[in-house]
């Protein structure tokens, strides 16, 4: 495959490329659309290091308040008091760099929400569905305020048990891709037709 030199790296333009090159290719060929979280951050993490930017691969909690309804609330972390359940496993990957972290797949919280409504029949309306969040850490809001307060609220919280046992299960990335994505960051353009019978094309402004 043939590349070209990358500018300096910019968060306010790379970011964007690297969110909407993920988004086309998981649209397109994803087996598993709204929770393929680690392929999103572990894909992402490649780009930054060939952008120069180093980051960490994290797992642990997330929670993302939608909508302003008291059911609004993507969880993937168990709720406050609710007894364990060792057979499932809540859980969340995601990226930090520079005391920041940065969450390429909240563009799918309104495909969460319906796949939570079909699971329990709520009604779940998701107002606040970034592309992608890329902010400080001192910006996460605690579990409880995600869960009662206002739309556009998040929580994360790393739990190294947790990462432990999903890094530590992942298997390695697919080198096909990694390449495709470096090259859909190349060409914001180009539109990827895959196992999911869509066109995922994204043009950038």
């Amino acid at each position: 495959m043939t590349s070209r030199a990358i500018p300096k790296f910019d968060k306010n333009n790379d970011l964007p490329r690297i969110s909407s090159a993920l988004r086309r290719l998981a649209t397109a060929a994803s087996g598993n659309l709204g929770s393929d979280c680690y392929i999103h951050a572990a894909i992402a993490q490649e780009i930054l290091n060939r952008l120069g930017v180093s980051s960490k691969l994290v797992a642990g909690y997330a929670a993302w308040r939608v909508g302003k309804g008291d059911g609004d609330v993507i969880l993937h972390a168990p709720l406050p008091h609710m007894p364990p359940q060792p057979e499932v496993v809540a859980y969340h990957v995601w990226l930090e760099s520079n005391n920041h972290l940065i969450d390429f797949t909240t563009y799918q919280l309104r495909h969460k929400a319906i796949q939570m409504d079909r699971l329990d029949g709520g009604s779940t309306t998701a107002k606040w569905c970034p592309d992608y969040l890329a902010v400080p850490k001192k910006s996460v809001s605690p579990l409880r305020s995600v869960i009662q307060l206002r739309a556009g609220m998040y929580f994360y919280k790393q739990e190294t048990s947790i990462e432990n046992l999903i890094l530590s299960a992942a298997h390695p990335l697919d080198a096909d891709d990694i390449n495709t994505a470096w090259l859909l960051y190349l060409n914001r353009d180009l539109c990827v037709f895959g196992p999911n019978n869509m066109c995922a094309g994204i043009i950038l402004p």
